[in-house]
């Protein structure tokens, strides 16, 4: 089995994540796994349904298989990035961050996530020039932009007023 077999598992998973039933996709991506063991796109995804039921350590196995499968799938490296970031493993997920803007400087989740690190991290000059690039590229790609919202992103309403927040944070602190 393969890609093909694996795609009507990966659109019921996708389906389950947006109505918030995660076990349901959980077992729906295990399903595309199973069809498609190489996929990166499978692991990646059953790892967000991981993530979503606060199983991190089983979400970043599956987020570092995706990125061993495919190295370029920035994605994988987001996701990654998520898991790490909620663990409370800072560094590593600047790592995977970085990572995947590296990967695809067009990819306006990972440079939304970066910046919520980077404020989180209290580098606010940082995180601004990320949350303005993703307010940027979700504007420009606005395809991109609907796609169904990841575990630790924000729309895009919320990453203007981040924006607009931090901004002003910075400026009244220089």
């Amino acid at each position: 089995m393969g890609e093909a077999e694996a795609r009507p598992f990966l659109e019921a998973g996708e389906r389950h994540l947006s109505a918030g039933d995660y076990r349901a996709a959980e077992e729906a991506f295990r399903s595309a796994v199973a069809a498609a063991p190489e996929s990166a796109v499978a692991h990646s995804k059953l790892g967000a349904a991981l993530a979503q039921q606060g199983q991190l350590d089983a979400a970043i196995a599956e987020f570092s298989r995706a990125t061993a499968l495919q190295p370029g799938y920035a994605p994988a490296y987001s996701n990654l990035g998520n898991a790490y970031r909620q663990k409370g493993m800072l560094d590593e997920a600047l790592v995977a961050y970085e990572r995947a803007v590296v990967l695809d400087p067009e990819y306006w989740v990972a440079h939304q996530n970066l910046g919520a690190l980077y404020k989180q991290m209290g580098r606010i000059g940082e995180a601004v020039e990320h949350f303005k690039k993703a307010t940027r590229l979700s504007v420009r790609r606005p395809e991109r932009a609907r796609a169904p919202r990841r575990a630790g992103c924000l729309t895009r309403v919320a990453a203007v007023a981040v924006v607009a927040a931090a901004a002003a944070v910075w400026l009244w602190r220089t």
